[in-house]
């Protein structure tokens, strides 16, 4: 599988890509960026599920101060090779993104595409009651099309489908609690 930064001072650099990963595909990288051009086009990125660094390295390779969470240590690995192959700084935080969670700080956008269909709602739950995303910031949860996050208090949602792919995006008030 080829996965390849799209922009950026990394654009057209290819990642490797660990047998546990499952990168998020082109199109959708494209349309998350695009997004993010007129909402948070700068700032600190949180990458929950690093897997090949496909997300999290395309930020960083914008100018965002990127961390990644990865539970697996293969994995891991591979997002460290890649990170230094593309000359790309980012915070590498091992282990599970809900355990990590209170330890992790506040981020302009938050980026959550786990590995299982059945803990996206239980995930975006947590991170929306947390204070992980800053007044004004954006949470990105990644999931398939079949699937409906729910409306939040203190936060804007909206859906964005590209296939059988989704991305609901949470924007938090800019002022109050999460």
């Amino acid at each position: 599988m080829s996965v390849r930064i799209l922009g950026g001072s990394a654009k057209g650099r290819a990642l490797k890509v660990p047998g546990s990963a499952r990168p998020s595909g082109a199109r959708i990288r494209k349309s998350l960026f695009d997004l993010l051009a007129s909402r948070a086009p700068s700032g600190t990125f949180l990458d929950l599920h690093g897997g090949s660094g496909a997300v999290g390295l395309e930020a960083a390779s914008r100018g965002y101060e990127v961390t990644l969470v990865e539970k697996d240590a293969g994995a891991a690995r591979t997002l460290e090779e890649n990170s230094r192959a593309l000359g790309l700084p980012v915070r590498l935080l091992r282990g599970d993104a809900l355990s990590l969670l209170p330890r992790l700080g506040e981020f302009d956008v938050v980026f959550s595409d786990p590995p299982y269909v059945q803990d996206i709602p239980r995930l975006a739950g947590r991170l929306l009651a947390s204070s992980v995303v800053v007044p004004g910031g954006l949470l990105v949860c990644q999931h398939p099309d079949r699937l409906h996050l729910p409306d939040v208090p203190g936060y804007e949602r909206e859906e964005r489908v590209y296939g059988s792919n989704t991305l609901t995006l949470y924007v938090r008030d800019n002022i109050g609690p999460a």
